[in-house]
């Protein structure tokens, strides 16, 4: 091997060295200029405050969908939806840690609605908001097997609880993934969760 080549060689491997040993390598360069997990999570809880679930989804991996899909036959389940996204917030409580092509939050504050009471409430106050109900709809009777006179009392009944309701605070953790060119979340059950207020 001539001297040249020796020298070559010998600068390729102390720089390839030294690119392991400083940890820096062409991906993370990349990843740098991409936006900050923190950014991606405040566009998602964004786009879901928006109801752009659409949106919402493009922040997650692997195909997740957030989008709520009503088979329950009750319009409730519409209004159960815009109630606890209007109440949605988020705080992020540490900075993002990076780990190649992985990135985490360690502490998320996800502030929600507390429906974990709503049961009892309306068991206390269901029959004077069925009464309301029958008086604006003029019947005399509450008809229980009619699905959607059961949902829209269902529905008033759970805006009422909603103007006074405490709100729930959630402390998760969130994970991302890098795929092509940008952070995406990576769902879990207790991101729903917390965005739902527990349910």
């Amino acid at each position: 091997m001539s001297k040249i080549t020796q020298t070559a060689v010998s600068t390729l491997l102390f720089l390839l060295t030294l690119l392991v040993l400083s940890g820096c390598d062409y991906s993370t360069r990349i990843i740098s200029s991409a936006d900050s997990p923190d950014v991606i999570f405040d566009n998602f809880i964004s786009a879901m405050k928006e109801k752009d679930f659409d949106k919402a989804n493009s922040y997650l991996a692997d195909g997740a969908s957030v989008t709520p899909v009503n088979d329950t036959g009750f319009s409730f389940f519409d209004c159960f939806i815009d109630v606890s996204l209007g109440s949605l917030s988020c705080r992020t409580l540490e900075q993002p840690v990076i780990h190649g092509t992985g990135a985490s939050i360690g502490r998320v504050r996800i502030t929600s609605l507390d429906k974990s009471k709503f049961i009892d409430w309306a068991n206390d106050n269901i029959l004077g908001i069925q009464h309301e109900y029958m008086v604006q709809h003029n019947v005399t009777e509450f008809d229980s097997k009619d699905r959607k006179a059961v949902g829209d009392l269902l529905s008033v009944a759970f805006n009422e609880y909603a103007k006074d309701a405490g709100t729930l605070d959630s402390v998760i953790k969130v994970d991302f993934v890098y795929i092509g060119g940008e952070w995406k979340i990576i769902g879990s059950d207790d991101l729903i969760a917390a965005i739902f207020g527990g349910i």
